[in-house]
Order: C-alpha cells, then sequence, then structure tokens
C-alpha cells in the first residue's frame, strides 16, 4: 500500500524491489566495509569511501539500482526536472540506534534533499529487533521492513518519521537521497575522486583490487575510545569473531613488550592469518581488511557452492600450537576489549546464517572472490573514461558497468 504523489503525504512502498542475492551482495559489500556510522550504534559504507580504500570496483552493484530508483522517483512524482543523486550508501543500526521524529530536510544543511530512497537488505523479526519505521500522519502509518522493499517519500514536512530503537542485530538498508540541486550530485564529486586514482587496464596483479583500509579511528567502537582502544573493539575484528574466526599474527607479542612502539593499529596493518576453533589456515592476508572481505564473500557465497571431492589434506591447515594460541588470544585481548559487547552488537544477525565452515569450501571460495573482484575491477576501468567524459556514472549493459 502506498499513498500517491498527489496526496498530503505522498510516498511510495515497492515490495521486491532488490532481488535476495543483491541484498546479499550489498550485505557483502557493507559487512567487509563499513566504518563507524553519523550517529551511535550506526555504521556506514559510501561510495566515496568505497573509492578511498581501493574498493571502487564495488559501486558497481549500486549503479543500476540508483537508475531505477531515480526513474521511480521521476515516474511516481511527475518530475519535470532531472534529479541527481545527492548521497548513496549503506547505511546500518544495531543495538541501541533510534531516531526520533524528524523530516530528512529540518537540518539547514541537508535543505538540497528533495526525495529520500530506502531500500531494505534484511528483515525485521529474523535478522533484527525493533526497528519498525513510522510516519507520523497518513497512510501507512508503520513499516515494517522486509529484505528487497524500497520505501519512497518526499525528504520534507510532509513525510515526518521515525525509527524505533532497534532491540537485536543489524538493521541494514541502502539508503538515497535525490536532489533538484545540480551542484549537488554525487556523480560529480564521485568521477573526480576516480579521476585521481591510477588505473592501468594492462595491471594483472591482485593488488590492484586489495581493499586499503583507511585510518584506525574509523573502525573503533565506541568512537569515543579511538584514541586510546582502552575499551571498546576493532569493528572488522568483532566481525570475524561472530563468526567464528580469529586473527593469528607473530608480530602479537609485540604488544605486551614495554619497550615496543607497536599498538594494536599497527597489528592489523600488518600480514596476517586466519585461525578458527584449533586450525590455523595456512595463507597470509595483507592486512585485516583483506581477511574480512574474504571471510564475507565466503559467507555470502558458500551455499551456493557445490560439495568438493577434493580431500582436506590438500588444504593447508595446520594444527595450532601453544605459542600460536598465546599470539591468537593476545591479539584478540587488543582488538575486542569488550568482548560481551561486540556479541551484543553483531551476534544477532548471523544466527539465522545456515553457513557451514569446511577449510576446503573455504580455500575455494578464495578463487571466487578474486574472480569476483577482477570483474568487477576490469569492467569499472573500462566504463571510467564514458563516466568521465559524460560526468556521469551509469550502467553500460555491453562490457561497462
Amino acid at each position: 500500500m502506498a499513498a500517491t504523489a498527489e496526496s498530503d503525504h505522498p510516498r511510495l512502498i515497492l515490495h521486491n524491489f532488490l532481488s535476495p542475492d543483491l541484498c546479499k551482495e550489498l550485505e557483502f559489500i557493507h559487512k567487509s566495509c563499513s566504518t563507524i556510522g553519523y550517529r551511535q550504534n550506526v555504521f556506514s559504507t559510501t561510495l566515496s569511501h568505497l573509492i578511498a580504500t581501493n574498493s571502487s570496483h564495488l559501486i558497481l552493484p549500486f549503479i543500476p539500482i540508483r537508475e531505477k530508483l531515480k526513474e521511480k522517483v521521476e515516474e511516481f512524482f511527475g518530475c519535470e526536472y532531472e534529479l541527481f543523486v545527492e548521497f548513496t550508501g549503506l547505511i546500518s543500526w544495531t543495538k541501541g540506534a533510534s531516531i526520533g521524529w524528524h523530516s530528512d530536510d529540518n537540518r539547514p544543511y541537508l535543505k538540497q534533499r528533495d526525495y529520500a530512497a530506502v531500500c531494505y537488505l534484511n528483515s525485521y523479526g529474523v535478522d533484527f529487533g525493533g526497528g519498525l519505521f513510522h510516519f507520523q500522519d497518513g497512510e501507512p502509518t508503520t513499516f515494517v521492513p522486509m529484505a528487497g522493499d524500497a520505501l519512497i517519500y518526499t525528504a520534507d514536512s510532509r513525510n515526518i518519521h521515525s525509527v524505533e530503537e532497534i532491540t537485536d542485530g543489524e538493521r541494514l538498508t541502502l539508503t538515497l537521497w535525490f536532489s533538484r540541486d545540480k551542484s549537488h550530485d554525487e556523480d560529480i564529486k564521485l568521477i573526480s575522486f576516480l579521476s585521481k586514482r591510477q588505473f592501468d587496464i594492462s595491471d594483472t596483479s591482485s593488488n590492484r583490487y586489495l581493499p586499503s583500509p583507511a585510518s584506525q579511528n574509523m573502525y573503533w567502537f565506541p568512537p569515543e575510545h579511538s584514541s586510546t582502544y582502552e575499551s571498546g573493539f576493532d569493528i572488522r575484528c568483532a566481525r570475524l569473531h561472530v563468526l567464528g574466526y580469529e586473527l593469528y599474527s607473530a608480530n602479537a607479542r609485540s604488544i605486551a613488550d614495554e619497550h615496543s612502539s607497536w599498538d594494536i593499529s599497527d597489528i592489523l596493518l600488518e600480514s596476517l592469518r586466519l585461525a578458527r576453533g584449533n586450525d590455523l589456515f595456512d595463507k597470509e592476508y595483507v592486512h585485516v581488511s583483506h581477511a574480512l572481505q574474504v571471510v564475507q564473500f565466503y559467507h555470502w557465497k558458500a551455499t551456493e557452492l557445490q560439495i568438493s571431492n577434493s580431500k582436506m589434506d590438500t588444504v593447508k591447515v595446520i594444527p595450532i600450537s601453544a605459542s600460536q594460541e598465546d599470539d591468537i588470544s593476545r591479539l584478540k585481548l587488543q582488538a575486542i576489549k569488550d568482548q560481551h559487547l561486540a556479541e551484543a552488537i553483531f551476534l544477532y544477525g548471523t544466527r539465522g546464517e545456515s553457513v557451514e565452515h569446511d577449510w576446503v569450501s573455504f580455500s575455494n571460495i578464495i578463487d571466487l572472490w578474486e574472480a569476483y573482484t577482477s570483474k568487477l575491477w576490469h569492467n569499472m576501468v573500462l566504463s571510467l573514461p564514458h563516466w568521465i567524459e559524460n560526468q556521469s556514472i551509469f550502467y553500460e549493459p555491453n562490457g561497462g558497468a
């Protein structure tokens, strides 16, 4: 049910707007790349952040969605003028996050926002508790977030709304704002960022698409402890932990050395290996962001893998020694100071996941992740000259984005 564009409270609901797999793909991107968000207990992944952290290729899945949503907004509201995407971002609200009655234009610095579109990537009652969306006036008064649904409304006083406090889990959305003002066109800014980066289509190394971490304080929760790491946790390590993985680095013992200048931020930027249970996976990742992206990709794609005939002895997994176990524990204690808080924030949303880990499948997924990432990177590089020429990021079905 949706109010019409001519009503006092114009809004549109599109059920099953996004496919389940597209929801999962965007979830993979967010849980791989998110940083501390704009309000308490909120995490975000913006397109500009993806570009800044050498993950420009990950903007490609967003492009056709942005175009379809823009068309829906222009059609439903009968726009006789071109709209511009002012903001695109993945935003997750976790336990304790909420927002009171407001309209999206009630802050002076956001007056340029004319329309809002929110696509829900997971479901109320399954992936999170609380988080119902309420309109102050008009119908429907309450919107129950379900994966794949989209909610579109005017970003003004006609659609004052609120979001209930999240009680459990992680409420994940793709949020876009649209503006009539071309000076706020997000594409122009994004293309400017992309133009400053060097992309070589002949480059075949994996370094071309490996993520590059932002500053450590963008990953530390709660943010008020990001300068001291005295309390809270690194959100990347916490996401790995709730999925059953820990990190190993022989350099972890340097943290305990009173004569060493190393801290947790140094360790997480160094080569790391993954541990699970009593096993240590004998593959080095460039840093924690690299390891997290592979693990999140596994949890997206593992259920699609055919059962492998490979034998366990073909996979490089070794038993964890006593000294290695000490290093793993030492690193975990530094990266996740408050394990209870980390699990309260992130664990609920993993309970419904039916991914049964095995090292053979995990080993195979690494090649699939590289193929997926390489293809996106290649298509992005092919599209970039056209984007620069048109000063617009658009979908090209025949080869590019």
